[in-house]
């Protein structure tokens, strides 16, 4: 089969080469006209991208002049980026063995060769163009490249001086002479071809940064150090020199002057923010508390030489969130989506830090205008429709809820806390049925979820409702996480609406022990169960400590329950 579409960057023919060939012109007329048809067809299919039909009529141009270049030319153009790199080698050779002189022949053949890995074979071939053409600068480049591909590097380095005689010195060849000279252990030779650009490009500073830092990966760290210090004394605030000098103070272990090197790099508009931020990023795991120290300083230069730029706010933000300042980090993440508001990673962690700080306001506003950036996106329609329901603003959560619920994929887990919710807003406002259907859908997903087995439970005991099935989901909550006070009040209170009073005094008297002394809504409950037991002196005894705690999470009645009551006292 043939490649879809060939990307070598030789040039195809576009119709057959013109030819003295003895073969071809023997040929008889009609043998002749069918080869041009087939051969033109060929092109144009070439051409529409149909690779595979033309081909096949290059093939059968072959077959009627075996002796004429073009078609295997051409075949091997278009099968050279294929899987049959033989076959396309193959018919590469044989069009440069039918027309040796032809440049574009030999170029493809060169890459074929270069292609099937045959490295010394190409550059023989390079070597045969660049004497037929030497001008060509092209060819020189791709005799070089091979060069060190095969690991000549002391013949490339000879190709690449040819080119020089050609162009003249020029950071591209003299940075790769550089890299040679370092593979070969050359270091003199190396600086030497750096020292040239300085020479010829005496007010680019850029190079003489590069020499001082080949001086310092060398070990060379005074004559790096001195290059650094000519390079500071024309421009005191270059980046890079600054950058490399932290480096350096750094290797020496003088981390004072390390830092401040750091800072005047960092001042410089003239360093890229993207170079500041992998910096940045390396301070971001440190546990040191002077690193820490320094790392906000940098994110604050960083913000004050960048202040249009997203990024800047974003890193200072995470350093501030790693650090629990989350304040800090809320106002950074706010600018940056101010600046840029396009980042999904930036809201999720807005959010995120609202909840944390339970900023209901900020989480309104913010998980609300998520939601209109990106709809797909179920997490925001969970904290809109939860904070809603924090606000008792039943009928927006509801909408939000049932929404995001639909955009959740391969998350259980959060699918279950949507449902959960949903349940409590269709709690919240009295449509009891479709709050017991959220609460039964979330129990499929997690059937242990504690807070759906307690809350579902807890609102059918109220509406003295499906008591039986409060009293296993209650059961169920109270074996997982035994000992808990809420969860026992939950338990006895389903057994009191039971009328279970025996029972109720019994596990909340086990609530008691455990926190519920100090539960106004336990010591009610408690009050409740000793009168429903005909104990009036017990009841007011724990109604009257509820009442003394004053918190507001005991029912209108308790009033009224004392002192009717009193009689008995």
């Amino acid at each position: 089969m043939v490649a879809c579409s060939p990307t070598a960057k030789v040039k195809s023919t576009s119709k057959p080469q013109k030819t003295l060939n003895k073969d071809f012109v023997d040929l008889p007329e009609k043998q002749q006209i069918k080869f041009k048809f087939l051969f033109h067809n060929a092109n144009k299919e070439r051409i529409l991208g149909n690779y595979q039909i033309a081909a096949n009529l290059f093939k059968q141009c072959i077959e009627i002049a075996p002796k004429e270049s073009a078609p295997y030319y051409e075949l091997a153009h278009i099968l050279e980026n294929s899987k049959e790199k033989d076959l396309a080698l193959e018919y590469a050779e044989k069009a440069v063995k039918i027309d040796p002189k032809n440049y574009w022949y030999r170029v493809l053949y060169a890459h074929t060769l270069q292609r099937k890995g045959k490295s010394d074979e190409a550059i023989k071939q390079y070597e045969i163009l660049i004497e037929s053409n030497g001008g060509n600068i092209d060819l020189y480049f791709d005799l070089a490249g091979m060069q060190l591909y095969s690991g000549k590097y002391k013949e490339s380095i000879k190709t690449f001086n040819q080119i020089e005689k050609q162009m003249g010195i020029s950071e591209e060849i003299s940075v790769q002479k550089e890299k040679i000279y370092v593979k070969l252990g050359d270091i003199d030779k190396a600086a030497n071809e750096i020292q040239m650009l300085i020479n010829e490009y005496p007010d680019n500073l850029k190079y003489q940064v590069l020499l001082a830092d080949l001086y310092l990966a060398n070990d060379l760290t005074e004559e790096a150090f001195t290059v650094y210090q000519e390079i500071l004394e024309k421009d005191p605030q270059n980046p890079y020199a600054n950058l490399s000098l932290y480096e350096y103070y750094k290797n020496k272990g003088e981390n004072d002057k390390a830092s401040e090197s750091l800072k005047k790099a960092f001042a410089s508009t003239d360093l890229n923010i993207d170079t500041k931020m992998k910096i940045l990023l390396s301070y971001y795991a440190t546990t040191d508390d002077k690193l820490k120290k320094e790392a906000l300083e940098l994110n604050k230069i960083l913000i004050k030489t960048h202040p249009k730029e997203a990024k800047a706010y974003t890193i200072y933000a995470d350093f501030l969130y790693q650090d629990k300042k989350l304040e800090g980090a809320k106002e950074n993440y706010l600018k940056a989506i101010e600046l840029d508001n396009s980042k999904l990673p930036i809201w999720n962690q807005l959010v995120f830090i609202e909840s944390e700080l339970q900023d209901t306001e900020g989480l309104l506003r913010d998980s609300k205008a998520a939601i209109e950036l990106f709809p797909n996106q179920p997490h925001f329609y969970f904290f809109y429709g939860v904070t809603n329901l924090q606000k008792k603003n039943y009928t927006e959560a509801i909408e939000y809820l049932t929404l995001g619920k639909d955009y959740v994929i391969g998350n259980p887990p959060l699918l279950a806390q949507f449902y959960s919710s949903l349940g409590d807003a269709y709690n919240g406002s009295k449509e009891y049925e479709n709050s017991d259907t959220a609460y039964e859908e979330a129990l499929k997903i997690e059937p242990k979820n504690i807070y759906v087995l307690n809350n579902y439970s807890y609102y059918l005991s109220l509406r003295e409702e499906k008591l039986e099935r409060a009293e296993e989901l209650s059961a169920l909550c109270n074996e997982i996480e035994p000992d808990q006070a809420n969860y026992q009040d939950t338990y006895a209170w389903i057994l009191y609406k039971q009328g279970k009073f025996v029972q109720a005094k019994e596990w909340l008297e086990k609530a008691m022990e455990n926190g519920g002394k100090s539960n106004s809504v336990i010591l009610e409950h408690l009050g409740d169960t000793y009168a429903q037991l005909n104990n009036i002196i017990k009841a007011l005894e724990f109604w009257k400590k509820a009442k003394a705690i004053n918190d507001g999470q005991t029912t209108e009645f308790l009033d009224k329950k004392i002192a009717d009551k009193k009689l008995y006292e």
